[in-house]
């Protein structure tokens, strides 16, 4: 049979060869596909059928793959750059996987020329405001947790010490913080960012935090006092995580709904509404501070299960009846478009976390979240393999981020991905 490879069949295979791969016939069945079923291939075309959650997991990796830097790099920036690394790796049985694994090298060595001696990987202030320090080391940290070379655990620890302090604590060395301040426990973007602790900012550092946890504990662990300290910072955790949370019961703060029937009960907030009640020029910004929404609500409740709260804990089922009263793909509940890719990204962490296959909502319907995620992420596909926003705030017009969202998502749906 004479094929006609493509160009990045013609890559897969030279790259393959470069990098050490001894290519079986199954190994070239894979990279040209059209040489082992053509007629599959024809009658699945002919009958229209749509894409699977397997080739539209094939298209975002072709995208990612194309988009990356020679420096190895998304969009020259550290932390797209580990979304990126994390959706490749993560992908799972995909066409070309010698390209594939030479991107997750070149993103990973990239990320580990951006690390700095205090521990931090991101940037550097000469990224401006294009970087903040903690936001950007978590990704980058969980990036290395989870594409796991023994080689980079130095770099880790750093990184990992450094997010430790970077807590809001008595003990921060930048921003010594009271136990009774709304925002003790928490994480901000760091120095070249605002001050303020919010969910987001912490959800990642807790992940990060939550995936190099063994490097405190035995075999690992350098120091004994190093797993009391990592007990003590998700203690911390889970005293700014609980403020944030529409919960009377758990929360003594002012602004928490105290009705029962509130629709907000259970919910997230993204920071404390007191840090933003004043917006510039003294604009009043209660309501929008105030409001519960999705991605944060997600964030919370995984946040929680990190910091090994029981599934029976109220914080926790409060969450979760939130969720349910409120569960949606077609939107982030609460804001609309706004975000929606980073919500179903958390989404799909959380659920995957909880151990949950199927959600109850109070009409009575059972669904089966990883059915309705794919089908969702199918339909939100692009032609070229990509995935956008047309609501560009948060950069989710950025299709090397969306598109990283969206396959961490998919993977975590169809279970490819090691569970958060």
């Amino acid at each position: 049979m004479k094929l006609n490879l493509s160009m990045r069949e013609c890559a897969a295979i030279l790259a393959a060869a470069t990098m050490g791969f001894q290519l079986t016939a199954q190994d070239l069945e894979k990279i040209v596909p059209q040489a082992s079923a053509p007629q599959e291939k024809a009658e699945s075309s002919a009958k229209g059928q749509d894409k699977t959650p397997v080739e539209a997991i094939q298209k975002g990796v072709n995208f990612l793959t194309d988009m990356q830097k020679p420096d190895g790099s998304w969009c020259n920036h550290p932390g797209i750059t580990g979304l990126a690394c994390i959706a490749l790796h993560s992908s799972g049985k995909t066409q070309h996987p010698a390209i594939v694994a030479e991107a997750v090298q070149k993103g990973r060595k990239y990320i580990l020329s951006m690390a700095k001696k205090d521990g931090s990987i991101w940037l550097g202030p000469e990224g401006g405001a294009r970087d903040y320090p903690v936001y950007t080391t978590s990704i980058c940290l969980s990036s290395l947790a989870i594409m796991g070379n023994p080689a980079d655990e130095e770099i880790m620890r750093g990184a990992r010490k450094y997010l430790q302090s970077c807590q809001l604590t008595k003990e921060n060395p930048n921003n010594p913080t009271p136990e009774d301040s709304d925002v003790f426990g928490g994480f901000s973007y760091g120095n070249s960012g605002p001050v303020h602790a919010d969910l987001s900012n912490t959800q990642w550092a807790l992940e990060a935090l939550h995936l190099t946890e063994y490097l405190d504990r035995e075999p690992k662990s350098r120091n004994p006092e190093d797993a009391k300290k990592a007990d003590l910072a998700w203690s911390n955790a889970l005293k700014f995580v609980s403020r944030l949370q529409n919960l009377p019961e758990s929360n003594d703060q002012t602004w928490v709904v105290k009705d029962p029937k509130d629709p907000q009960r259970g919910g997230f907030v993204y920071v404390s509404p007191d840090k933003m009640r004043r917006g510039p020029g003294g604009k009043d910004n209660t309501e929008k501070s105030l409001r519960t929404y999705g991605s944060m609500t997600y964030a919370g409740l995984k946040s929680m299960i990190y910091a090994k709260l029981s599934k029976d804990d109220p914080r926790v089922k409060a969450a979760v009846e939130w969720a349910e009263k409120n569960y949606t793909l077609d939107e982030n509940p609460g804001i609309g478009e706004e975000g929606l890719y980073y919500y179903l990204q958390t989404f799909a962490k959380a659920n995957a976390v909880m151990g949950k296959d199927m959600i109850m909502t109070p009409d009575g319907a059972s669904h089966d979240w990883r059915q309705d995620l794919v089908k969702k992420l199918v339909s939100l596909q692009k032609p070229d393999g990509s995935w956008s926003n047309q609501v560009g705030k948060w950069m989710e017009s950025v299709p090397e981020l969306v598109t990283s969202y969206s396959l961490i998502a998919l993977e975590c749906a169809t279970k490819t991905a090691a569970p958060y």
